[in-house]
């Protein structure tokens, strides 16, 4: 075999092998694993008379971003994603898509 032939029989190895890994539940995404502690840290948050300076600050510090608002809309006012999505006039996926985008994004400015 030529070079060229097995450089690419290891690119489809690899890529057909993260597949099934991912189909069997082996591989996670790392922003996953965030997102999950994020939305805990979040409801807690938004639950509790006592708030947290360093997640105020993270929270305050994506105020300006134009779908900020998904965050208290979802934690404090107990909306749903579908009312949301309703509310701000956007497809679904937006709402789940940057809900997570900024959930990720206090999360990494926690640690």
């Amino acid at each position: 075999m030529a070079e060229e032939e097995i450089r690419q029989l290891i690119e489809l190895t690899v890529r057909q092998s993260v597949l099934e890994f991912k189909r069997a539940g082996l591989l996670k995404d790392p922003d996953n694993a965030a997102y999950t502690d994020a939305t805990e840290m979040l409801s807690n948050y938004y639950n509790s008379d006592r708030k947290d300076s360093a997640l105020t600050y993270a929270i305050q510090g994506l105020r300006f971003d134009p779908y900020f608002k998904i965050i208290p809309m979802f934690f404090e006012e107990k909306k749903t994603v579908e009312a949301i999505s309703e509310e701000l006039g956007v497809d679904i996926r937006t709402i789940y898509r940057n809900k997570k985008r900024l959930c990720v994004a206090i999360y990494n400015e926690l640690i």
